[in-house]
């Protein structure tokens, strides 16, 4: 989800509103888009879905170019299964703006759900072209490689997540899988360390198999 916002410069700083707050806001506020947008914010942060999903919605009817509003549209219908929702809704922000890479990896998580993983190494490919930095575009790639066991390109992506989040447990595991797959025990073996050193949930069954356990 991306980050609340005040609805213009000099305006009263939103980021610290409370939900209840917020919802004040927006009730004195209807018409405001970024009123909207910013209550969708927090009750994502809630997993209040369908309630997320309405205040969107209304963000981007009062406002119809706020395209942050559609991606997270798109990412609300992820959360909630609709993967064909998601998808139609980032490709719409991508016809007025096809430099956000929030919607390419969107997409490819449908995709992923959906079990098309060549559209999902595409999409998070391009998001890359964008954003050659993004934790998010690695880390998912690395798993869509590792599904089709390219576990070289899996080590790749996963490796330059750990380098972009060296304090991310997840990225620490899956790299540890990856290297697992590629017979490097001992390198398996210290990110797996690593990830429990973060409290990442390491599989009990994985770290038998690597000796930690």
């Amino acid at each position: 989800m991306s980050e609340k916002n005040s609805e213009q410069p000099g305006a009263l700083s939103q980021e610290n509103l409370s939900l209840e707050q917020l919802q004040a806001v927006v009730q004195q506020n209807p018409d405001s888009a970024n009123a909207q947008y910013n209550l969708g914010i927090e009750l994502a942060k809630y997993k209040r879905w369908d309630e997320s999903l309405a205040a969107f919605r209304r963000a981007l009817k009062n406002k119809p170019g706020l395209l942050e509003a559609r991606i997270n549209i798109s990412g609300v219908l992820l959360q909630q299964g609709d993967y064909d929702g998601c998808i139609e809704e980032c490709l719409r922000a991508l016809q007025f703006d096809p430099n956000i890479p929030e919607g390419c990896i969107n997409i490819g998580l449908a995709y992923m759900q959906k079990g098309m993983l060549e559209p999902a190494i595409d999409s998070f490919q391009k998001a890359l072209v964008l954003n050659p930095d993004s934790f998010t575009a690695h880390i998912n790639l690395a798993n869509v490689y590792l599904a089709r066991d390219d576990v070289a390109k899996s080590i790749e992506h996963n490796t330059r997540a750990v380098e972009l989040e060296p304090r991310a447990g997840m990225a620490h595991n899956n790299l540890a899988v990856a290297l697992h797959c590629n017979g490097d025990s001992e390198g398996a073996r210290k990110h797996a360390q690593e990830a429990l050193n973060l409290l990442y949930p390491v599989h009990l069954d994985f770290l038998k198999a690597l000796g930690l356990s």
